[in-house]
């Protein structure tokens, strides 16, 4: 984790260095655009990184990477609940 304010105090001779962290680390979920046919990810102009064609938008999904190139997709009825 990245320090958010380092510094130090000093008395004398004595010097501390000082790192201030964050208490709170956020964790939620980012969604990948995935092409419905390659479950690959979409590029921002809608184009199949496995397919070189561009995706419409009824052919996308939603899902969630796992693991490198491995997604867990999530259909609209799952995302709504």
């Amino acid at each position: 984790m990245k320090a958010i304010w380092s510094g130090s105090i000093s008395w004398g001779l004595v010097n501390i260095p000082i790192k201030l962290y964050s208490a709170v680390d956020s964790t939620r979920a980012d969604f990948r655009m995935l092409c419905k046919k390659h479950h690959a990810p979409i590029r921002y102009l809608r184009v199949c990184e496995e397919g070189g064609e561009e995706v419409q938008w009824n052919n996308i999904v939603s899902g969630l990477e796992l693991n490198r190139d491995e997604y867990f997709i999530l259909t609209r009825t799952e995302l709504d609940r």
